[in-house]
């Protein structure tokens, strides 16, 4: 259950970083974001996509 809970959590966050970096393509120069921004954005979708394709893998993990 708690591994389901995760993949929806970051299913979300890819989905609402493809809407931002969608809304600022869209507004161009009267965007807000800045170039650290948008980067933040699209290393969430890069590495979201591929931690979505990898269910199997624990994506928290806990050192004692």
């Amino acid at each position: 259950m708690m591994q389901i809970t995760t993949i929806n959590m970051m299913m979300n966050r890819v989905k609402n970083a493809k809407i931002k970096l969608s809304q600022h393509r869209d507004l161009g120069n009267r965007s807000s974001l800045t170039v650290y921004e948008v980067a933040r954005l699209m290393d969430t979708i890069k590495y979201g996509e591929k931690a979505e394709g990898n269910t199997q893998d624990s994506i928290f993990f806990s050192l004692n």
